[in-house]
């Protein structure tokens, strides 16, 4: 049976490709944002996993939920700001910041709707309030807005410094 130091490596490890690809994809203006932001969305709750087993908590537990980001990688990014060398004058709007993008984060994945008052996710076609189908491709995520701000460079380091400490 695997342990949890290799399960976390190997949370991490698929942290880092699907983060790599992230990455790659937000220089190309043709790819669609709902892809962009699935991939962020599941490096970040790969990241969470990964801490979490690391910590002790049994991979199995894990395995059926994606809401997990939104309580956890706050934790894991204050972590890694009190680790890393990054220079910041106010810790404490890093971190406000890294709360709300980590909310809306968790809210990409299909299967976190918050009480079904938020459908919209970045991989399927939901239907809103008024009865229309919406499509991802043609959404306005807020994390795209919140990307944008200026915490956001800080915030995408922590993660991805993170992700490189939970692999070694």
């Amino acid at each position: 049976m695997a342990t949890n130091a290799e399960w976390a490596v190997g949370y991490a490890r698929q942290a880092s490709a699907d983060f790599a690809t992230y990455l790659e994809l937000q220089g190309n203006s043709s790819i669609p944002q709902c892809h962009k932001l699935q991939f962020l969305q599941m490096a970040c709750e790969k990241l969470v996993k990964a801490h979490l087993v690391a910590g002790g908590t049994d991979p199995k537990s894990l395995q059926t939920s994606h809401a997990y980001v939104a309580g956890t990688l706050p934790v894991v990014l204050r972590q890694q700001l009190s680790l890393s060398e990054i220079g910041t004058h106010n810790p404490a709007w890093i971190m406000e910041h890294a709360r709300l993008l980590a909310g809306e984060i968790e809210m990409l994945a299909p299967a976190v709707r918050r009480g079904g008052t938020r459908p919209d996710n970045c991989e399927y076609p939901w239907e809103d309030a008024a009865e229309v189908v919406r499509v991802p491709i043609d959404w306005t995520f807020k994390p795209s807005g919140l990307l944008l701000a200026r915490a956001a460079r800080t915030f995408l380091k922590l993660v991805s410094d993170a992700i490189d400490r939970l692999q070694e």
